[in-house]
This record gives C-alpha cells, sequence and structure tokens, in this order.
C-alpha cells in the first residue's frame, strides 16, 4: 500500500461537515431478514421498522406508525424506489401491513411479528435439518 500526503483527522478538524458525515452511526440490519425477505433492501427497511417502534410514541395505540419517505431515507440511505421495492417486498410476504391516512396523506404501517416469527422458527428448522442431514453424510 502507497503512502499518501492526505491526514484524515487533520482534514475533518478542519472540515466540520466532513466531520459531521462521517460521524453518522453505522445503518445495520438483522442479516437473518435478508433469507427472511430474498432482499437486503427489504431486510434493511425491516430492521429500521423494528428499531424505529422501540422509539415511546412512535405507534398508535393500535399498532400502527406512521412513516414518511424522507425520514426513512434519512434513516437508511435508501432512495423512494429502493424502498418502495422493499415495501413490496414486505407487503407481499405478510411481514407488514400499510394504509394512507389523513390530509395530506401519509403513509401508516404495521409490522406483523406473528408471522416474521413463524417464518424466522422455519428458517431456524430448516437450517437445523440441513445441519443434520450434513453430518449425516
Amino acid at each position: 500500500m502507497g503512502t499518501s500526503d492526505f491526514d484524515l483527522a487533520a482534514e475533518l478538524q478542519k472540515n466540520g461537515s466532513l466531520a459531521m458525515m462521517v460521524a453518522q452511526p453505522p445503518i445495520a440490519f438483522h442479516r437473518v431478514f435478508v433469507d427472511l425477505t430474498g432482499s437486503a433492501t427489504a431486510a434493511l427497511l425491516l430492521s429500521a421498522c423494528l428499531e424505529q417502534q422501540e422509539v415511546p410514541g412512535a405507534m398508535n395505540e393500535h399498532g400502527w406508525m406512521e412513516v414518511s419517505a424522507q425520514g426513512w431515507e434519512d434513516r437508511t440511505g435508501l432512495s423512494r424506489k429502493e424502498q418502495a421495492t422493499a415495501r413490496k417486498t414486505l407487503r407481499e410476504l405478510g411481514l407488514f401491513e400499510e394504509h394512507r391516512t389523513g390530509y395530506p396523506a401519509r403513509f401508516e404501517i404495521r409490522v406483523n411479528f406473528e408471522r416474521i416469527s413463524k417464518r424466522l422458527i422455519e428458517i431456524a428448522q430448516r437450517r437445523m435439518s440441513q445441519s443434520a442431514q450434513k453430518a449425516v453424510h
């Protein structure tokens, strides 16, 4: 690896905007959600939904949570098109519901924890069965 005259620490001290960008928290998601959804993008959005539900007051009394495309983009980095594709995947798999409400219209989602739990158990059972078959052979 070659040497460089670029000093990141010095540049971060000089450039507050760059420092703020680098200081953003990492974006993480549950790896098993990729197996659950077949999509890293859907896994990321589902993880963000679950994380957001931990925020006090994020959900109403019926389990619905208001979301905005801009809010999800700020949290995940997913574009509106990527979000739409991920939401479609999550809806089709029955992992969450969504509807429009209010005026002006906004999206609300509700995560289907029962469906997620059942699918995760199925994945775990499948993996255990595959491991057992490998051990026999």
